[in-house]
This record gives C-alpha cells, structure tokens and sequence, in this order.
C-alpha cells in the first residue's frame, strides 16, 4: 500500500495492524452496514498483475478460460487459470488500459503466479509485472452509487452492464454484479482521494470484510493460496457468471474443463450458505451431512461475518447432498442461501 495512501486512510478514521486495514473505528457496527448502506472499501489487499507487449493478447488467449479478445477499454472479464489437470490456478478480474491488460486476484498468489506464467512466455513478446503498488484500488456500492457517481464525476453514461468500464481522468470504473449497485475503481493517488472524499458524503467507510461479504451475496468466488488447484472451473460456478467460454480455444486443462460440461456430469459446485456461529470459518473446512457417518458434503470457500451477526459463505458442496442437514463441527448448523443467478440450466 501506498504510504500516502495509508495515511490519507487513516485520516479517514482507518485502523490499521502493520499494514493490513481492520477497520474504521468499529468493526461490528461496519459488518451491518451492507447491504442497508452505501459503502466505501479499501481494496489494496487485492493483487494486480500487468500484461503488456505485442503478443500479450495471443499470450493470454492460449492461458486462459475466457476469451480476452473480448476485454477492451470499456469492457471486463472473469477469467481463470488452470493446471493441466483442469484445476484452477487463479481466478482474475480482467481489464485493460491502452495496449495493457490488468489481472486482478488474490494478493497472496500474485508471487507464485507471475512465476508459473513466465514460465509459458518463452519467445513472446510480453512482459508481466507486479503493479499492485501502482494502483490505488477500492470499492463503491449502495442502492444509489450509479447515480451518485454520475453526479459526482459529472458523466452521464456510467457502466449499468456488469462488464463494462468506464476511463476517467487516470482512472478505471468497473461496474461490478449484485445485489446493489457495485463499482471497483482503480486509480492514481490524487484522483482516487478526490473521488473517495466525494463518495463520503454518501458512504460508510468498511474493511474489505464488508467488500467480501458482497463477493458472497453476488456468487463471486475468489482463489486464494489456500484454494489454488482445489476446484475445476465448474465447481466454482464459473461457467454460471461468463468465467468461461467453451468456443474459445485451447489452453492448461481445457479438454478435462470441456469434457465435463459435453460428457459427464458435475457433482460439485458453489453454494451461498450461512452458518449458525459467529466464529471464524477457515478456508477449506470440511461441511458435514448429519447422519451419515464421515460423509464429507463440501468444504468452505470464502466467508465473512454477515450483518445479521453469522457467518455467511461461499462453500463447493456435493450437489446429491445440498438439500440434507447440513453442519459444522457436528453442531453449527448450515443453510443453504439462493444465489442471484440459476444453476438449473448448467
């Protein structure tokens, strides 16, 4: 993170422990601010990746589960990256400036991916760096932030698709799905604080905890270290929110990712729950049917604490399974939550 930009934060009321933003001031009255709320949240955990060179598209055609032909200044992607064994890498967030592309993931595989990606580079000419410290980044949601971003920035033609992007000054403003409207912004320093201060006046400031939790509500899942190479495109509902396209082309695990969706049958993917604790969930619990004995039904994705004081999250479940009592620890009992897009078709 940007030392300007932290301290610019913190004269915003944020908290910080080293460099990691916890709050601003009260953590349980922010986790029951979205969705009642418009919110403001910092994302400079997120890491970003630039992609640049004469044959940086080609490049990412052949590594990747989209088509980026189909990314240009005014319009974003989902994408992932897979292991030959079909099993994803890393998901992206992908946009581009001029003749570069940006990939937005996880921070804590930002390393390990631009070291596997250089890997395939060989006589391409393209280049991949790390520009996490380049941009600032955070988030803008509420039931009035379209119109409030018009007002504020003075354009009348904000994003309303959930892929584009509108260029602004040295900033990026990608609309994002859910429940609310949701816009990332990626910027340089004395745009993004002009922005942020003007979108105060309407907004509460979060931690990425209240960011998280609308990932949730939307059905958007994000590969962390801890979940790299766990879960095959369709598992993670990929298919079901444009992650994926089956025309594209090859690229690491294609055949297994299109043999599933053309001669098999998934049984596994992504479902929206709620646990009844307000303890921590890690990553990679395992969900249990009650009743049957050691029967496994799915593991923990991602989770936050939610505004009415339980965990929510995204967790990959056994499809025969999803509709039995479910729990953690033998006790915490788990719900099934409805996503805002339908699996009925996949």
């Amino acid at each position: 993170m940007k030392s300007a930009w932290k301290e610019f934060l913190i004269d915003n009321g944020a908290e910080f422990e080293a460099d990691q933003l916890v709050s601003f001031g009260n953590p349980s009255r922010e986790s029951r601010i979205p969705p009642q709320g418009s919110v403001l949240s910092d994302l400079s955990d997120r890491g970003i990746i630039q992609v640049q060179g004469n044959d940086a598209e080609d490049f990412l055609q052949n590594q990747l589960t989209n088509d980026i032909r189909r990314v240009t200044e005014s319009t974003h992607q989902l994408s992932a990256w897979c292991s030959p064994k079909g099993r994803v890498i890393v998901n992206f967030r992908i946009f581009k400036r001029g003749d570069a592309y940006f990939l937005m993931l996880s921070a804590d595989l930002v390393e390990r991916v631009l070291k596997k990606l250089r890997r395939y580079v060989m006589m391409s000419k393209v280049t991949l760096e790390d520009v996490s410290e380049h941009f600032i980044h955070f988030g803008y949601a509420g039931e009035y932030a379209e119109k409030e971003l018009e007002n504020i920035i003075g354009q009348t033609n904000m994003p309303r698709e959930m892929t584009q992007t509108l260029q602004r000054d040295s900033l990026s403003i990608l609309r994002l799905s859910g429940t609310v409207p949701r816009f990332e912004i990626l910027g340089e320093l004395d745009d993004a604080k002009q922005l942020w201060d003007n979108c105060n006046v309407h907004a509460a400031p979060v931690s990425r905890q209240g960011w998280d939790y609308l990932n949730i509500v939307a059905g958007l899942p994000v590969i962390s270290a801890e979940s790299s190479e766990a879960w095959i495109p369709q598992m993670l509902n990929l298919q079901l929110i444009d992650g994926v396209d089956f025309k594209k082309g090859c690229y690491p695990g294609q055949e297994i990712v299109a043999r599933l969706k053309y001669l098999g049958k998934n049984k596994r993917r992504m479902y929206r729950i709620e646990i009844d604790t307000d303890k921590t969930v890690a990553i990679g619990q395992k969900i249990y049917a009650k009743g049957l004995t050691d029967s496994e039904a799915g593991k923990i994705l991602t989770s936050v604490v939610n505004p009415q004081g339980k965990i929510e999250a995204l967790a990959i479940l056994k499809i025969a399974q999803a509709d039995k009592s479910l729990c953690i620890n033998t006790t915490n009992k788990v719900t099934v939550l409805e996503l805002p897009y339908s699996a009925d078709n996949d």
